[in-house]
């Protein structure tokens, strides 16, 4: 009886002692699964995060220029990494990681499409700012030519003309008449007659008008080399042969201009070109002959 006693309760131990191992070996199997799953959660989440920041950190890079203006935003995308990082350490619930992923990939999303509406606006006002240049530049080029337009204008209209002009040469007779002759030796005087033009834009009253009258050989015909027979234009001194004063009331009005020979040398054969001015601007030319 005893020794049955002695089998009985061995035979209950050992049905203990696999009991026992077999409780041991599931739960081991089960915290190494669960090790093991937690490691590949972890995995997985990290991968995500490190996703999630790829493309937050690729838009930011691409658009240094304007994350300036988005400054909260990174501390507040920044602040969830890192808190998703220690719940990725510390084996944390996975559903509750997954939660603030998603909370973090909204934020990253609202960052992109704000900076996508930044983009947008800064083309428009880039293309608006254009646009205004181009504007701002026509109008510019408009005043000029208007400028320009308006400064032809006032030279044109302050511009005087000597139409029908003409050049002649005479013999003065004692009693003072004029014979028409282009004979050199006969010559002693010169006359040319032209209508001053019409001119409502300048102011009237006393004008100068200067003929300058040059021989064959180029040389000017003048009383003397002194500045005293001299007239400026465009900065410069030009000698002239005759000065005439008239008195201009702002019409057309004709006009004379004598020279009268000086020398008892006969007159030089040839070409004489006879060029008018007035108010610094040549207003007429014209040209006459002599003959032996």
């Amino acid at each position: 009886m005893e020794g049955r006693k002695k089998e009985k309760t061995l035979y209950w131990v050992i049905i203990l002692l696999v009991i026992a191992l077999g409780v041991s070996l599931y739960y081991g199997v089960r915290v190494s699964v669960q090790k093991q799953e937690s490691y590949a959660h972890g995995v997985e989440l990290q991968s995500e995060l490190n996703q999630v920041m790829d493309e937050y950190n690729t838009v930011k890079l691409e658009n240094q220029d304007l994350s300036s203006q988005l400054s909260e935003k990174d501390s507040v995308i920044m602040a969830n990494r890192k808190e998703i990082e220690k719940l990725i350490a510390s084996q944390a619930d996975y559903r509750k990681i997954k939660r603030k992923l998603e909370l973090l990939r909204a934020i990253t999303q609202e960052y992109v499409v704000r900076i996508d509406s930044l983009v947008t606006v800064n083309k428009q006002l880039e293309e608006e700012n254009i646009q205004m240049k181009e504007e701002v530049n026509r109008v510019q080029e408009r005043n000029t030519q208007l400028t320009v337009d308006k400064q032809r204008l006032e030279e044109v209209a302050s511009t005087f003309k000597a139409y029908d002009l003409n050049a002649a040469t005479f013999r003065v007779r004692g009693d003072g008449k004029e014979i028409a002759t282009d004979r050199a030796p006969r010559i002693t005087r010169i006359g040319i007659t032209f209508i001053l033009s019409e001119n409502k834009v300048v102011k009237a009253g006393k004008k100068f008008i200067y003929a300058r009258i040059s021989r064959p050989d180029g040389v000017v015909m003048s009383v003397s080399d002194d500045d005293l027979y001299s007239f400026e234009m465009d900065g410069e001194k030009y000698q002239y042969t005759i000065k005439e004063e008239i008195d201009y009331e702002n019409q057309s009005m004709p006009v004379k201009m004598v020279w009268d020979r000086i020398s008892d040398g006969a007159a030089m054969e040839g070409k004489y070109d006879v060029m008018l001015y007035m108010d610094g601007k040549e207003i007429g030319r014209t040209a006459f002959m002599v003959r032996k």
